[in-house]
């Protein structure tokens, strides 16, 4: 990668939940008496006898009882203007982002009363998703319907008489209910984060845009590295920076076991005694700023940020695997952006967590990156806290500030012997021990991260000197922002419903060919979940219950895994996004005149992919892992039938062996095959591309968020080719049932966006990737260019009581923000490929934002809609639309509108915008042809992009 010099970063505010301590100070202090906080669990989080076993071969158990929880969260709900019943469904790490996130910003000054320029303030996380609450089966609950199916159709439960079996299968039913639905958490997200940082913007009426980053174990400062460029290109002002891990549950225990990452014993990190490690629980949020605007503003500053870079390792065997090269070089970028030298540097939170080889080859990268350095200490929070995975480099940080404001190193308290295994010799590295920090000034400490994948990143803190006290130096003029340059879309490919290709889309989009169809019983069974006669949702009558059974899916087809150099066993287990983007991205880097006579610029090639936690693999697995939950409830209701005790467990595994007779066990491949960043590690590691690799999540406008961030990196030089887009894969049984169950699908299967007679609309699954160049770039190398994306922007609603109702304002400052980036005139735009949900409540506020920047009388913009032909595609839509956008400016052709019918009333059209029925030629005269793509997403998240024809 090429060094970007990076401006100071002041971080002017901290927030935290994290195991044992629910605030930042409570943490300082745990840290400074070492305090640990891994320990043994107990019910009501563990069941040994459910989920536990010795032996780590055991079928879908683990052999750790170790974690580190956060312990029981009261949200304050008067505080956040929330309803009591609202904060009983919170999950469990929606409540922690939200008190992270308020102690962030409340303690820095920045309350919703206070003024502030709150359009310019972004809110980013590092994320996995919220996980899996413990003993509340979120996903699995959903499945009763089958559950019960099975139990019914064992040879066991046919013993009983009719109504004897009917009576046990209505108690559990009801108790089922009574348990998981009426008195549990809702996951009313699927999983999803970026809608808690949404409700975050909603509280304190931040209108920056907000989504997550996901880079396995270095989300967090994946998640800071995007702030910080955002505000050295401007983009934004501020931001609330955080990072969440997953919820603490024993799906996670399990999955980890099978790669024997876990210990027996204890957190030992860098330790004679390490065989492992534990999970842990928490999230931590951090308020940032441009250094000299903290101090123009006169805020706390706590530390100062100087660098922080990732790479990608590539191409490489092993998904769950690290090597010391790609450590070596993260902190070697990371050292140069922040302008200081290896010896600088004092003291350096390793990330290192207890797993012996993964530790061993991190301290080797390192100890290359610091060759140079006199002395070194290392630590590793990881010994109080366990592996927080997404939010691990976060508590780190607020370890290195700590110690920075305090002015001593804390030592490594679990730390008795050097491990053989760590590479120490030769390097400037000493295990530490309490001392203070060396007298040569500025005090200065590195923070690092490394997650499955390949992925490693690196952040260079200092401690805060204020201006009067430090020594005069010659004072560099912040360059003037350079006029935005046009990006080049060199590449794309796609699969979606009825189109494996960008022409396919195309065509079945000009002829209206709808790929919506009744949705095929082999997927799921569909006739244990139809719902008949009256449509009703939003009540206990409509639990279990798909009112359309209808979809646009992708046709299943032999996934190519010798080209890939993977193993049919770990295909077997990865979900279809990943072999997706596989296909989809060969395809794009082809089309973009990349193969075996030209390869990618490995390390100025960044890889960010669109995606949502809660895959369908995902939900498989879970559902597999979650069964003891539903045994217990038959159990109990076998029993009270007066089924003798010796017969009960026969009942119970002839239903389970029904039930799990399609899901395999959980190995070793099972957790790379559902992670939400591997979609863009794989894609890394198949293309040798060694820039960043993570994905990226805002509801429903993800994808354009994902170009927006591609498009950044591009301009400010941190690299040089983006592969980037979204897919989604989502249509399970909890999806589609808890979709009806909140009444947004449409019940005649027919999406009619912007129309009177508009009634919700109809899922949809794909997959969409382009390849992204600089247009001088392109131009140099002779690429063909497909089209041009001049700019793009997006935003939050801002001060909002509902996360669910879009806004008019929020959409309107995405429009302008994208147009101000491109430096064009409203007007100059032609065509407009709108999001078009098909829901009233999202069509209203997006049909007023148009109007209200491109409506016109006088040769008003035409509007089109992709949904009606692929369904919605989610996180991939906005993708679907950008592709139909490039071929409508490269064939010259307006596409139709596919709005079907007479548009809605409530609207004030007056003729400003066009929606025609049929294709028609684009005529322009002495302009070039101009197109938008609109997108938003529950949450209150808007993105929007403006395009250009390409002309020689």
């Amino acid at each position: 990668m090429g060094s970007v010099r990076q401006e100071p970063v002041a971080i002017i505010g901290m927030g935290c939940i994290l195991p044992d301590a629910h605030d930042v100070p409570t943490f300082f202090r745990n840290l400074q008496s070492g305090h640990v906080s891994v320990r043994e669990l107990k019910e009501p989080r563990w069941d040994w006898s459910r989920y536990g076993s010795a032996d780590p071969e055991a079928v879908d158990r683990t052999y750790s009882r170790l974690g580190a929880p956060a312990g029981e969260l009261k949200l304050d709900w008067k505080r956040f203007r929330l309803p009591p019943i609202e904060t009983r469904l919170l999950h469990t790490m929606e409540l922690m982002l939200l008190e992270a996130a308020h102690q962030a910003m409340t303690g820095a000054g920045y309350t919703p009363e206070r003024p502030f320029p709150r359009e310019r303030v972004a809110v980013i996380a590092g994320s996995s998703g919220m996980g899996r609450k413990s003993n509340q089966c979120f996903n699995f609950k959903w499945r009763l319907p089958e559950l019960l199916d099975t139990a019914r159709r064992s040879p066991a439960l046919q013993q009983l008489s009719t109504g004897q079996a009917e009576q046990v299968l209505d108690t559990v039913r009801k108790e089922f209910i009574q348990r998981y639905i009426d008195q549990s958490d809702d996951w009313a997200f699927w999983g999803f984060v970026s809608p808690v940082l949404g409700r975050i913007c909603g509280f304190f009426g931040l209108q920056g845009p907000h989504f997550c980053v996901d880079a396995h174990a270095a989300s967090g400062l994946a998640a800071l590295e995007t702030g910080v460029q955002g505000l050295m290109s401007g983009e934004w002002d501020m931001a609330l920076v955080g990072a969440a891990s997953p919820a603490l549950s024993l799906m996670e225990s399990v999955l980890h076991s099978k790669l024997r990452r876990l210990s027996t014993r204890g957190v030992f990190p860098l330790d004679a005694r390490a065989d492992g490690t534990a999970l842990g629980e928490g999230a931590v949020m951090l308020l940032i700023k441009r250094l000299e605007d903290a101090e123009r503003d006169d805020d706390t500053i706590h530390a100062v940020l100087r660098g922080v870079a990732g790479v990608n390792q590539g191409s490489g065997p092993v998904m769950t695997a690290t090597h010391a090269p790609v450590h070596q070089r993260a902190a070697s970028e990371a050292l140069q952006r922040a302008g200081v030298a290896q010896d600088a540097i004092a003291y350096l939170e390793t990330g290192a967590t207890g797993v012996t080889d993964w530790d061993a080859h991190l301290i080797e990268g390192l100890g290359g990156a610091y060759q140079g350095a006199r002395q070194v200490s290392l630590g590793a929070v990881a010994e109080s806290v366990g592996d927080l995975q997404a939010a691990s480099s976060f508590a780190a940080m607020l370890k290195v500030i700590h110690s920075l404001r305090t002015r001593e190193m804390l030592p490594q308290r679990t730390f008795q012997t050097r491990h053989p295994g760590l590479p120490l010799e030769g390097t400037p590295f000493r295990i530490n021990e309490a001392r203070t920090w060396p007298e040569h000034a500025p005090r200065l400490a590195a923070i690092h991260a490394a997650g499955f994948g390949g992925i490693a990143y690196h952040a260079v803190l200092e401690e805060y000197v204020p201006k009067a006290a430090r020594p005069t130096v010659a004072v560099t003029a912040r360059a003037p922002r350079r006029e935005p340059e046009p990006i080049a879309i060199v590449g794309m490919a796609c699969r979606y419903a009825g189109a494996d290709d960008p022409q396919a889309l195309w065509e079945r989009a000009l002829q209206g060919l709808s790929a919506v169809e009744a949705f095929p019983e082999e997927r799921w069974p569909v006739s244990l979940y139809r719902q008949t006669g009256e449509v009703a949702f939003r009540n206990r009558e409509s639990f279990f219950k798909v009112y359309a059974p209808k979809a646009a899916l992708v046709k299943s087809r032999p996934f190519p895994y010798r080209d890939f150099g993977l193993p049919p066993s770990a295909v077997a287990q990865m979900d279809h996004t990943h072999l997706w983007c596989l296909e989809v991205a060969r395809e794009a880097v082809r089309d973009a005149g990349y193969g075996a006579s030209r390869a990618l610029p490995s390390e100025r090639t960044a890889v960010i992919v669109a995606v949502s936690p809660g895959n369908h693999r995902e939900t498989v697995i879970e559902a597999r892992l979650a069964y003891p939950e539903f045994a217990d409830v038959y159990r109990r209701s076998l029993l009270d039938a007066g089924v003798p005790s010796e017969q009960v467990e026969r009942f119970i595994e002839e239903a389970r062996e029904a039930f799990q007779r399609t899901s395999p066990p959980s190995t070793s491949e099972t957790l790379p095959g559902i992670l939400t960043s591997a979609p863009a590690t794989r894609l890394a590691r198949a293309l040798d591309a060694r820039g960043p690799a993570f994905t990226v999540e805002s509801a429903c406008a993800s994808s354009l968020n994902a170009v927006s961030l591609s498009m950044q990196g591009l301009r400010d030089g941190r690299w040089d080719v983006a592969v980037t887009g979204g897919a989604w894969s989502q249509i399970t049984v909890p999806f589609c049932v808890s979709m009806c169950y909140a009444g947004v699908i449409s019940p005649t299967g027919q999406p009619r966006p912007f129309s009177r007679d508009a009634d919700g609309f109809v899922h949809g699954e794909g997959c969409g990737l382009l390849v992204l160049k600089r247009l001088s770039d392109a131009r140099r190398d002779g690429d063909r260019i497909h089209a041009l994306i001049r700019g793009a922007g997006g935003s939050s609603d801002g001060f909002s009581r509902s996360l669910f109702a879009s806004q008019e304002q929020g959409q309107e400052l995405a429009i302008r923000r994208a147009l101000a980036d491109g430096g064009l005139l409203p007007s100059s735009i032609q065509y407009i490929e709108a999001h078009g949900s098909g829901m009233p409540e999202g069509d209203i506020p997006e049909a007023g934002a148009l109007l209200k920047v491109y409506g016109r009388k006088d040769g008003p913009a035409s509007v089109g809609v992709l949904k009606p032909i692929i369904g919605h595609s989610y996180v991939a839509s906005g993708t679907a639309g950008l592709i139909r956008t490039v071929l409508a400016l490269r064939h010259q052709t307006l596409p139709p509108s596919l709005t079907q019918g007479p548009l809605n009333p409530r609207v004030p059209w007056d003729g400003q915008l066009a929606f025609p029925s049929q294709a028609k030629a684009w005529a322009v005269q002495g302009v070039p042809r101009r197109a938008a793509v609109n997108s938003y997403g529950l949450g209150g998240i808007n993105y929007h992009a403006v395009l250009e024809e390409y002309v020689e």
